[in-house]
């Protein structure tokens, strides 16, 4: 197994021995991965739904936090300790999250929760869904990983927020999937704002000829 799936595997055990009950879900490339896409994961990115959650998580994932605080004031070199397993941040934006981070297995894992988006768009009507913004939660899919089922965000979700991030190669594997898999048509209709909806017909009309052909 790979790193990310060993690491994956060990969240999974914990939280499947513990009684906790916890709405999470796995975004970014893993949830890209455990749905069929060709991506080379760099971390595992979790959200969950309630600020609690990542306190939760925190304690479940206890064994990988450091022994003492984290002193590194940039916070992107920050790692979750006993004495502090969770920071919450506010930017000028006024974007605040909640997060706890830990090394596990070789691999980076964050455990976040969004409280305020800052207005980012996130509609299901024109604007398109976030994948870190509130619709994700009604439209979670279960996956298999292993002898577990760990829930994700839909690749139709999944579009749009690398169609806004411009992130080609991410955008590739993911329309590649859905052109051999197919999609859920109601889904992509509220997923993807009225511009990235158009991208999206035209490149499964291009998909459509080349069949054709």
């Amino acid at each position: 197994m790979s790193d990310w799936q060993i690491a994956l595997t060990k969240i999974c055990e914990i939280y499947s021995k513990s009684d906790v009950e916890i709405e999470w879900i796995l975004v970014g490339s893993i949830a890209s991965v455990l749905q069929g896409c060709e991506m080379t994961p760099g971390d595992i990115d979790l959200y969950v739904k309630n600020q609690e959650g990542v306190k939760q998580f925190a304690l479940l994932l206890e064994q990988f936090s450091l022994r003492t605080k984290c002193e590194e004031a940039d916070r992107s070199n920050w790692f979750s300790s006993i004495e502090e397993p969770a920071y919450t941040e506010t930017f000028p934006s006024g974007f605040t999250w909640t997060k706890g981070r830990w090394m596990i297995e070789g691999m980076e894992v964050e455990v976040v929760n969004i409280s305020q988006s800052a207005g980012i768009p996130d509609s299901v009507d024109g604007d398109g869904i976030w994948e870190g913004g509130k619709y994700i939660w009604g439209h979670s899919k279960n996956v298999d990983f292993g002898t577990f089922t760990v829930p994700v965000v839909p690749l139709e979700i999944q579009l749009e927020s690398n169609l806004r991030r411009k992130r080609k190669e991410r955008i590739d594997a993911i329309m590649k999937k859905l052109k051999v898999n197919g999609y859920n048509e109601e889904l992509i209709l509220k997923a993807l704002s009225i511009d990235h909806l158009s991208f999206f017909i035209l490149e499964m009309r291009k998909n459509s000829l080349h069949l054709k052909c």
